[in-house]
């Protein structure tokens, strides 16, 4: 499946890179926020990515100098106020759960993903961040989960992924106080796995995406089954879902591939198959 190439001047951005799919918020001059149309088009983009055989690994990052700044309170409330009458709670509750297929595909999809995290992650942009398998910050970045901020309580499962991520005495601070947290911060909490400088982040964070879609597909694909069984599985279901999944890697042509290159001593040229 080819994916659906952008202009420069689109407002959402996917390109491949080799095994690897670019997807890139590109609204920098509202630091990247979401729309309800921009996230459709990312929902349709997530999904696409996760259904190609071709894609490897899928990296998510913004334009500009903000990964993403969550939803964009302003045209909101422009749009609000030239509705014909007011959405009803279970109206406005089914619309962002819509949104939050964004995640749940991001979060479960059988390959690795990857948030590159440029500048300022907040609100919904950080719950999109947390959904990714791995996330890798510039210096000087920060994530902030700024609903407090703006009277809302959060969504797109953001209090999900702060509660198995920073545990759930920090999830609370994070919420109800709203802090900035810087790169380094985010390191330390677990929210972050990797910090770049900024003159090097482009060249460092590509570099590492490029390596996951370049990996053992299926291996990643049942790494990725085992670490969520084991987030709420018992030890005994765990390693049956490692013992079953170990025997189906051990039938790819990867695992072949990667004996070969240990008896040849060179890096493996891995297939994803």
């Amino acid at each position: 499946m080819e994916p659906a190439m952008s202009g420069d001047n689109d407002e959402l951005l996917v390109d491949d890179d080799g095994r690897l799919r670019i997807i890139t918020l590109n609204r920098p001059n509202r630091m990247n926020a979401l729309t309800p149309e921009l996230h459709h088009r990312l929902q349709s983009a997530v999904v696409a990515a996760a259904n190609d055989p071709d894609v490897g690994a899928v990296a998510l990052t913004g334009a500009g100098q903000a990964f993403c700044s969550g939803g964009d309170v302003r045209k909101s409330t422009d749009e609000a106020a030239k509705a014909d009458r007011p959405e009803t709670v279970e109206e406005r509750a089914d619309s962002i759960m819509a949104h939050g297929r964004t995640v749940i595909t991001l979060h479960r999809m059988g390959k690795p993903t990857i948030a590159l995290i440029n500048g300022a992650a907040a609100g919904s942009g950080m719950a999109l961040a947390l959904a990714c398998d791995m996330r890798v910050m510039a210096e000087g970045a920060i994530m902030r989960t700024a609903y407090a901020r703006i009277g809302l309580s959060g969504d797109l499962g953001l209090s999900y992924f702060l509660n198995r991520l920073a545990g759930p005495a920090k999830a609370s601070e994070l919420l109800y106080l709203n802090a900035k947290v810087s790169a380094e911060e985010c390191l330390g909490l677990g929210l972050a796995n990797l910090v770049f400088s900024a003159e090097t982040f482009e060249s460092e964070a590509f570099g590492l995406a490029r390596k996951l879609a370049n990996g053992p597909t299926v291996a990643f694909r049942c790494m990725k089954q085992n670490l969520q069984t084991a987030a709420s599985a018992s030890l005994e279901q765990t390693i049956e879902r490692e013992a079953y999944n170990t025997a189906r890697c051990v039938r790819t042509k990867d695992v072949k591939e990667a004996a070969l290159a240990f008896r040849e001593k060179r890096d493996p040229a891995f297939k994803g198959m």
